[in-house]
């Protein structure tokens, strides 16, 4: 009788470090899928911060081309005319608005940036 219940005990955690495994396989794989949107939405942010310091030195559109600039090297779909930049008085606001995808096994990741910076000018 002890042996055939040790026997039962035996494999009983086999199952759940299966699933456990399982989950993190996929997790790891959805973030190596989802961390590089983020990645690249945080140089725009970067690039608009950047812009945002120069902004009473620059004009407008020299600022909007340097975000843009600098979004398309990071290969982000962000159209020019979709940064906005509003001077008032001694404050600059640049927004921006774009949608990355990414496929995480089969499953269509939609993540929509809208970055937004607002810093005093001097």
């Amino acid at each position: 009788m002890g042996s055939t219940s040790r026997a039962r005990r035996r494999g009983e955690g086999a199952f759940g470090a299966v699933v456990g495994i399982a989950l993190l396989v996929v997790a790891c794989i959805a973030a190596f899928k989802i961390i590089p949107l983020h990645i690249k939405g945080n140089d725009v942010f970067d690039a608009m911060t950047e812009a945002a310091n120069f902004g009473n030195l620059k004009p407008e559109d020299k600022l909007r081309w340097d975000i843009y600039k600098r979004a398309q090297e990071a290969q982000v779909p962000l159209l020019l005319n979709e940064i906005k930049i509003t001077k008032n008085g001694s404050l600059i606001r640049i927004s921006a608005k774009y949608e990355m995808t990414a496929d995480v096994l089969g499953y269509k990741y939609q993540y929509a940036f809208d970055r937004f910076v607002e810093k005093p000018t001097f």
